[in-house]
């Protein structure tokens, strides 16, 4: 991954510019952006690494595909204009999941609109046969109704074979914006505009030569270089890992989902409320729920991590989490582990069942918590390698030993790599700008390390004063 960007009043950030490589670092205090950038940037990548036409076109066909059973029992009462109708619907229901058992998955952008654009014809005919139909049934209110169902489907088709590019802006566009609701947990978008910037100054994402987001008060506008959606769908699987205390409460998490569809369903609450679990939480409990198939071992020791935390995390057929400790035949809860051991034994359990792999994307927001300083280098030479073998790593944090080891495995790999390709180092100040923009890597580490060690030093010369 090599990715540039410039982040513009979201969140705590007022100007930041962000390298992005194989191994990124965004450093800085307390509430000076970094969660802001991940989240939205995971957010984000969510959203862009979605086959959008793909997902609607063959949401859309399953749902029509779904009313032929809701018309068959009016066949007997059909006149013959309607039964000529139904059976022309019939086929070219018949002939979309032909088009379905066609896979479209990972085309190239421009080859996905050259399939969509020679379905126009078949996409017209359908739609003139529901016409149709609706016309013969003009003296029965239900199958009429059955009909009406089924046309926003067919419209919502018509959109993607007649302009593709801009169906699939308006999907990210609302699959991002949906996401940052979700992962920053609030209910307006204007609540992610920097609070310190001026009313006219917009919050903005800018990707160079690939485009930018922007958002203008509630109204989040994507304008992307079409040719530029190979760089964002690069990533197989992107996580985030944040508190370990998330994961220590999954059984309860998952109830709240649970209740939360449940009110949905019977109509007694809206499926739209927050409910103040972030969304990366849910997407990763999903992606763990599942063993995938391992085609390529990625080849990192996990074995390091497991002696480190004296075992290994482990997930039950049941879905709950727990730790077997290395020498002891029964497992224990999460909620009876230090979250040290939860917060190293989690990228353990992400290789293991298959969720980590070359072409990922790893967020994790303050790798450093919980973990003992011995601990904090284990997780970053576990990173680095990750880094080496095809997952890309996004760190925030702000733990001076951290860099150090970050500092150290650079010194030793300055032979072996381009540290400035493989190394993305940021550093954000108090007041949410990016500073110390030295094309040095070291020099950039160093700065951070300066900043980060401040507080130490002053304790020192107050302790030497006092003495």
């Amino acid at each position: 991954m090599k990715l540039d960007i410039s982040i513009r009043h979201f969140g705590k950030i007022n100007t930041a510019s962000l390298k992005l490589r194989p191994f990124t670092v965004i450093a800085g205090p307390n509430s000076s952006g970094k969660s802001f950038a991940t989240k939205a940037l995971y957010s984000f990548f969510n959203a862009v690494n979605k086959d959008h036409l793909a997902i609607g076109f063959f949401d859309s066909c399953n749902e029509i595909i779904m009313a032929i059973p809701s018309l068959s029992p009016f066949l007997p009462k059909f006149s013959q204009a309607e039964r000529v109708a139904f059976e022309d619907f019939s086929f070219q229901l018949n002939m979309l999941e032909t088009i379905k058992a066609d896979s479209f998955e990972r085309l190239s952008f421009m080859a996905q609109v050259t399939k969509y654009a020679l379905l126009k014809k078949e996409i017209h005919a359908l739609s003139v046969t529901l016409d149709t139909l609706v016309s013969v049934a003009d003296n029965d209110a239900l199958m009429k109704g059955l009909l009406a169902n089924v046309e926003p489907h067919i419209s919502e088709l018509k959109k993607i074979v007649e302009n593709p590019t801009e169906y699939l802006f308006s999907a990210i566009s609302n699959s991002f914006a949906n996401a940052l609701k979700d992962n920053f947990q609030i209910s307006n978008l204007a609540d992610l505009k920097n609070y310190r910037s001026a009313a006219d100054d917009l919050a903005q994402f800018d990707f160079a030569q690939l485009g930018s987001v922007t958002l203008k008060k509630a109204a989040l506008t994507v304008a992307l270089n079409p040719d530029s959606f190979a760089e964002f769908r690069q990533f197989n699987t992107i996580v985030y890992l944040e508190s370990p205390v998330y994961w220590k409460m999954a059984a309860a998490l998952q109830s709240v989902r649970q209740d939360k569809r449940q009110l949905s369903m019977y109509g007694w609450q809206k499926i739209n409320y927050l409910t103040g679990v972030p969304r990366y939480v849910y997407d990763l409990l999903d992606q763990l729920s599942h063993k995938r198939k391992i085609s390529h071992p990625i080849g990192l020791d996990q074995d390091t991590i497991n002696a480190a935390i004296g075992g290994e995390i482990k997930l039950s057929e049941s879905g709950d989490f727990y730790f077997q400790e290395h020498g002891y035949a029964d497992g224990v809860g999460l909620h009876s582990t230090a979250l040290g051991i939860t917060n190293l034994g989690l990228i353990s359990l992400l290789l293991k069942r298959g969720v980590l792999g070359e072409g990922s994307c790893l967020f994790i927001d303050e790798p450093e918590a919980h973990l003992h300083p011995s601990w904090q280098k284990v997780m970053v030479e576990a990173l680095f390698e990750l880094s080496t073998k095809g997952v890309n790593i996004i760190i925030a944090s702000h733990s001076i030993d951290m860099m150090k080891c970050i500092e150290n495995i650079m010194e030793r790999e300055q032979d072996n790599l381009d540290l400035d390709a493989h190394f993305g180092i940021n550093q954000l100040s108090a007041d949410g700008n990016s500073v110390n923009m030295s094309d040095n890597v070291f020099k950039r580490i160093a700065a951070i390390k300066e900043d980060l060690g401040q507080s130490f030093y002053e304790m020192f010369v107050d302790s030497a004063w006092l003495g």
